[in-house]
């Protein structure tokens, strides 16, 4: 260990890029946030910040340290030819989402997704996203075993962004595989040979919705894509077709409904582990917001985000050079010992339960925020308003996280459940 805080990595610290961390790096976090919060990983020569102290300062300044980072880029060989290729030749090469972009194009595109997801329209939207969550458990009536994530974390928010994007929910099932494939690569767990399925897979998906684009210029809607199309920023000028791809497959869908997935399947997972924390909520339904902000700091959907270092300057003591890369924990700053009691257990009466970052801060907040809290609220009092029993089915696979720097997703989870007498 360098006495610059940490500069230089303690090699005996197991490494996160291996799947087996992944699937539970709370140890490795604490390690990192008593010890040297500001890491250098030596498998990748980017540093961890996994304090919320530390997060939180670099998330607030973000033009010292900016987002414009693609993981698909840090791979040895960057992103391959074949793969760029296949984009220009036969679709639009993706362009940075608004969560991994800085000014101008982060404030052209955040401009139009903010007056998306306003709380009025969150609200307005609330009787129809607990409508769907009704109608998943209706289709599971009688069932006593189900995979929770394929029969009802994962369509809930598929659903619910396909309504407001316009798109029939007949297709999705296709969504899924298409979002899975804008997903991984920014996992930088990928092989090359998934990485360039993805980016075909990705090109159907703009097809698809290429043409969807064609018809609601001839005839617009009362939906998400129409008013993009429609959308004009302060200069009068709309988004361009590689735009508006990036803005309806990558900010729209996939991250409309990937990470709400995460969060639902974590959260009963969570309920499982924790009868108390469950038997609290099935007494006293008004507990839900607070279960779901506590979901979302105990299993953070988003994991880590990128920052780079546009100017030299001094982090924790440790002098950083420009250029040289960050990646914000948020699933360690959000069980930092400093910050939250007892960080490591759900607490349904812990103040200020919505301080911690698993949605950033400041200018890369999350424009959907609102929206994916509402659906996992709407989730979880669905499902405790018909169910009073969850529990893992023991001759199935244990629950495994698709291995991944940034998510945290169940590949799956089996599980029984009884009905409330």
């Amino acid at each position: 260990m360098s006495d610059q805080g940490g500069r230089e990595a303690d090699s005996e610290l197991p490494d996160l890029m291996d799947p087996e961390v992944q699937q539970c790096p709370y140890a490795l976090y604490q390690a990192l946030r008593h010890n040297t919060p500001l890491y250098r990983m030596p498998s990748t020569g980017f540093h961890l910040v996994t304090s919320y102290e530390l997060a939180r300062e670099v998330i607030r300044a973000p033009d010292q340290y900016v987002s414009s980072v693609s993981p698909m880029a840090l791979a040895d060989e960057g992103i391959p030819q074949e793969i760029i290729d296949i984009y220009e030749n036969d679709g639009w090469l993706p362009l940075a989402s608004c969560s991994t972009s800085d000014p101008p194009q982060h404030t052209r595109v955040r401009g139009f997704l903010e007056k998306l997801f306003t709380a009025e329209r969150v609200r307005a939207a609330t009787p129809a996203i607990d409508a769907i969550a009704e109608s998943l458990l209706d289709e599971l009536e009688g069932r006593t075993e189900i995979e929770f994530i394929q029969d009802f974390a994962h369509p809930l928010p598929m659903m619910v962004i396909a309504d407001l994007l316009g798109v029939p929910r007949a297709d999705i099932g296709q969504f899924k595989v298409w979002s899975d494939a804008i997903v991984e690569p920014f996992s930088m767990m990928a092989s090359r040979e998934r990485r360039i399925e993805c980016a075909r897979l990705v090109v159907e998906m703009q097809a698809y919705f290429a043409d969807m684009v064609a018809e609601r210029r001839k005839k617009p809607r009362d939906d998400l894509i129409s008013e993009a199309i429609a959308y004009r920023n302060k200069d009068g000028d709309a988004f361009t077709m590689q735009e508006l791809m990036t803005v309806i497959t990558i900010d729209l869908l996939a991250s409309g409904n990937e990470t709400t997935t995460a969060a639902i399947g974590s959260g009963l997972k969570l309920l499982i582990e924790d009868r108390d924390a469950l038997n609290n909520v099935l007494a006293e339904s008004a507990l839900i917001p607070t279960l779901a902000e506590e979901i979302l700091r105990l299993e953070s959907p988003a994991q880590g985000m990128f920052r780079r270092c546009a100017h030299s300057g001094n982090l924790a003591g440790v002098t950083l050079e420009e250029g040289e890369l960050l990646n914000i924990r948020f699933g360690a700053a959000n069980r930092d010992e400093a910050q939250f009691s007892e960080p490591d257990r759900i607490d349904l009466q812990r103040k200020k339960a919505g301080s911690h970052l698993a949605f950033g801060m400041g200018r890369h907040v999350c424009v959907g925020a609102a929206l994916a809290r509402q659906e996992i609220i709407s989730a979880f009092q669905a499902l405790t308003r018909r169910y009073d029993r969850f529990w893992l089915l023991p001759d199935r696979p244990e629950p495994v996280y698709q291995p991944s720097l940034f998510g945290r997703n169940l590949l799956s989870l089996h599980v029984g459940w009884s009905p409330r007498r």
